[in-house]
C-alpha cells in the first residue's frame, strides 16, 4: 500500500542532501549532528512534533503503536547512500505522506558503533510513551533490492507471519533467514533494544539479487535505486496501517512460495520424518558406518571447491568489500562460486557412486540430523525431516537440506558476512550424508536372479 503522494524523487533529494551536502556521518561527528538537525527540521516541516531521546530524534502521532527506525550515522569515509541514507529518506517521505494514525519515526545515532542511539531510545521510551510499541521495524539498505524481513524471532508465530504477509505481500521472508532468525537471532540492527523486551520486531533490509550489498561501508556507497525506495515505502505503509500484530502463539510457521505453512504442519512433518527414520532403526549401525563414505565424499568435494577458487579468477567488488570489512582473503571465491559448486557436487557424486553405503538407511541418517537441527530450532530440523521422508523414494532425494546451502548464492552470502571462510565451503557437504546411503529395493521390486 504505497501512499498516493509518496514521491521517490523527493526521497532521492533527501539522499542527495545526506550524501553530497552532509557527507560521511561517523558517530559524534559534526556531520552526524548536522544530520540530526536536518532531519528534525524536515519532520517539523511535515507537521510532526519531535523530541530527542538521547541524541536521536523521534517523532510520533497518535498512540505511536508502530515504530520505524533508520539510523543516521555512517562509518568513517562512507557517504552511506544505501547504509543508511535511503532508509532515512523513506521515513522522511513517509512523514509527509503516510496515512497511518498511530506511528512513530525514529532516527538513531551511533548504530555503527554498537547500536548506541537505539539503546538510549529504548531506555527512555517508558518515560515519554505510555507503553512499548506493538511493532518495531529497523530499516537498512533501502534502495538496494527487494524489501526482506530478517531476524523474525520465535515470537513471530503462525498468526504473526500470516499478518505480516497479508499486510505486506511484497515483503520477502527467505526460509533460511527465517530459520536462523529463530535459532540464532543476530540482532545486528536497531530493533535489538526493543526485541529483547519482547516487542515484535525485525530488520527490514533491502536485499539485492546477490544477497549482499556489494558496496557495504565503502566510499562508493553513493547511489540508490528510486524504485527500491518506493517498494520499501509500500511495505512500511502496509505495516503501519495493519493494526496490532497477533501475539501469544510461537509456532514455527514460514512461507513457501507465498503460501503460509503453519507451525502445526511444521511439527507434523517433523514427527512424520522421525517416524520414517525410526522405521529403519535396525540399519542404524550400517548407517553410522556409511558416515565414513560421507566424510570421504566431503573431502573430495572440498578439495575440488578449494582448487576452483585458486585458478585465477579476478576479485569482484563484493569480494574486495569483504576483504576490507570482514578480512576474508580475496582468492577469487566470488567469481569461482558457480564452478566450485559444480565441481564439488561432481566430486561428491563420484565418491557416492564408488562407495554407495550398502545396508545404510537414508531416512535414519536424515532423522539423526533432523534431531540435531531441531535442538536449535524446528525450522532448522525441518529440511532433514523432509529428507527422511523423501529418502524412502531414493536416497538421492535426501540431498534436499544440502541443496539449501550448497548453491553459489548462500555460500557467497555466508562468506561476505564473515560467517564461513570460502576455504571451508566443502565442509557443508557433510549435510549430504543421508544421500550417500545405498538404495535398498523391496523384494517385489528387486530384479529377478538369473
Amino acid at each position: 500500500m504505497l501512499p498516493i503522494a509518496f514521491d521517490a524523487d523527493l526521497a532521492s533529494a533527501h539522499i542527495r542532501w545526506l550524501v553530497d551536502d552532509v557527507g560521511p556521518r561517523p558517530f559524534r561527528s559534526a556531520a552526524e549532528s548536522a544530520a540530526v538537525v536536518g532531519v528534525t527540521e524536515r519532520l517539523r516541516a511535515a507537521g510532526w512534533q519531535v523530541q530527542a531521546l538521547g541524541r536521536s530524534p523521534v517523532a510520533c502521532r497518535g498512540a505511536g503503536s508502530t515504530l520505524f527506525l533508520a539510523h543516521l550515522d555512517t562509518v568513517p569515509g562512507s557517504p552511506g547512500a544505501i547504509d543508511n541514507a535511503g532508509s532515512v529518506a523513506v521515513l522522511l517521505e513517509l512523514a509527509r505522506t503516510s496515512e497511518a494514525p498511530d506511528l512513530c519515526l525514529g532516527f538513531p545515532v551511533g548504530e555503527e558503533v554498537g547500536l548506541v542511539g537505539s539503546h538510549q531510545m529504548a531506555e527512555a521510551w517508558s518515560t515519554v510513551r505510555p507503553a512499548w510499541p506493538g511493532l518495531v521495524v529497523a530499516l537498512e539498505f533501502a534502495g538496494d533490492g527487494v524489501p526482506t524481513a530478517i531476524d523474525l524471532t520465535d515470537n513471530w508465530g503462525t498468526g504473526a507471519i500470516d499478518w505480516l504477509h497479508d499486510r505486506a505481500p511484497t515483503l520477502d521472508i527467505p526460509y533460511l533467514h527465517r530459520a536462523f532468525g529463530r535459532a540464532l537471532p543476530q540482532y545486528r540492527s536497531d530493533h535489538r533494544a526493543f526485541a529483547v523486551q519482547g516487542v515484535p520486531a525485525f530488520l527490514l533490509m533491502g536485499r539485492s539479487g546477490s544477497g549482499v550489498f556489494e558496496r557495504y561501508h565503502q566510499p562508493s556507497d553513493t547511489t540508490a535505486v528510486s524504485a527500491d525506495l518506493a517498494a520499501t515505502a509500500a511495505v512500511l505503509e502496509g505495516l503501519a496501517m495493519g493494526g496490532a500484530v497477533p501475539q501469544g502463539e510461537r509456532g514455527p510457521a514460514f512461507l513457501f512460495f507465498g503460501l503460509l505453512v503453519p507451525g502445526w504442519l511444521t511439527w507434523g512433518l517433523l514427527v512424520a520424518g522421525g517416524a520414517s527414520a525410526l522405521a529403519d532403526w535396525r540399519r542404524g549401525l550400517a548407517t553410522l558406518r556409511a558416515l565414513g563414505g560421507a566424510v570421504l565424499a566431503t573431502l573430495v568435494a572440498a578439495a575440488a571447491m578449494f582448487g576452483a577458487q585458486r585458478i585465477g579468477f579476478e576479485s569482484e567488488t563484493a569480494e574486495q568489500t569483504a576483504a576490507v570489512v570482514m578480512g576474508v582473503a580475496p582468492t577469487g571465491w566470488w567469481a569461482a562460486a558457480p564452478i566450485a559448486v559444480a565441481l564439488g557436487w561432481l566430486g561428491w557424486a563420484a565418491v557416492r557412486w564408488r562407495f554407495p553405503g550398502r545396508g545404510a538407511s537414508a531416512p535414519f541418517a536424515a532423522g539423526l540430523l533432523a534431531i540435531a537441527g531441531t535442538a536449535l530450532d524446528p525450522l532448522v530440523g525441518l529440511p532433514f525431516a523432509i529428507a527422511a521422508l523423501l529418502g524412502r523414494l531414493h536416497p538421492l532425494f535426501a540431498v534436499v537440506p544440502a541443496l539449501f546451502l550448497l548453491r553459489p548464492g548462500p555460500l557467497r552470502e555466508l562468506s561476505f558476512h564473515g560467517l564461513l571462510d570460502p576455504a571451508l565451503w566443502g565442509v557443508l557437504f557433510l549435510l549430504a550424508w543421508p544421500a550417500t546411503c545405498a538404495h535398498v529395493q523391496s523384494k517385489s521390486m528387486a530384479a529377478p536372479r538369473r
